[in-house]
Formats: structure tokens, C-alpha cells, sequence
């Protein structure tokens, strides 16, 4: 099984699955429109969660003070039980401050919540 991404005029349409053989890959990648990148599936499993009862999205700032740079980011989904220090705990010392910089973030705040 492959991952399919299909990308037109430098904007993602999409991925999806395709169960073929390698030559019949490069035959189906001849006829789509656009760029097209392809990855083997290397395994599958997990388990299924219950969809959440509420759903918890969380928008930070982050950046490093002494060189006047900073970032936004989202992360959707977090656990209900996931607070700003736990977040806190992971971007602070390893987020790059800007995605232009390999400098560290020394500060984080979480915006438009106070938990």
C-alpha cells in the first residue's frame, strides 16, 4: 500500500491510499494532474479512540526575547488534561523562536485561554 499526495498549482488537493503493485503505482502517478509524491505504507495499527466530547484546540506564542523573535503556532486536539505547563515544559529550550531561526524559544504563552 502507498500515501498519495497530490499538490496543483503549489496547494495540497489531498492524499489517499492506493493498494498496487510498484509498476501499476507509476502508471496511476502518470495520470494524475499535478506534483505528485508517494510513501510505502510501513505499518498500520493503533487503536481507535472515542471521539472527544469536547474538543480542545490550544494557540501559543512563543519566541526568544533577547533577539526580538517570535511565532504562533496551533495544536489541535490536546488532551482535556493537558495544561500551559505541560505544554510549557515542551516548547520552552527546544521550539525554534521563528521558523526562519534555529534560535530556542525562552518564553510561551498560551492564547485565548487561561488553563
Amino acid at each position: 500500500m502507498a500515501i498519495i499526495k497530490q499538490r496543483i498549482k503549489g496547494k495540497s488537493v489531498g492524499y489517499f491510499n492506493v493498494t498496487a503493485s510498484t509498476a501499476d503505482l507509476v502508471d496511476l502517478e502518470a495520470l494524475l494532474e499535478g506534483e505528485v509524491s508517494k510513501w510505502d505504507e510501513k505499518s498500520t495499527g493503533g487503536a481507535v479512540s472515542p471521539y472527544p466530547l469536547e474538543l480542545n484546540t490550544k494557540k501559543f506564542s512563543c519566541g526568544n526575547r533577547d533577539n526580538d523573535l517570535s511565532t504562533s503556532f496551533t495544536i489541535k486536539h490536546c488532551k482535556a488534561t493537558a495544561h500551559k505547563p505541560d505544554f510549557k515544559a515542551v516548547v520552552v529550550g527546544a521550539f525554534d523562536a521563528h521558523p526562519d531561526s534555529v534560535i530556542k524559544a525562552d518564553y510561551m504563552n498560551l492564547l485565548y485561554d487561561r488553563g
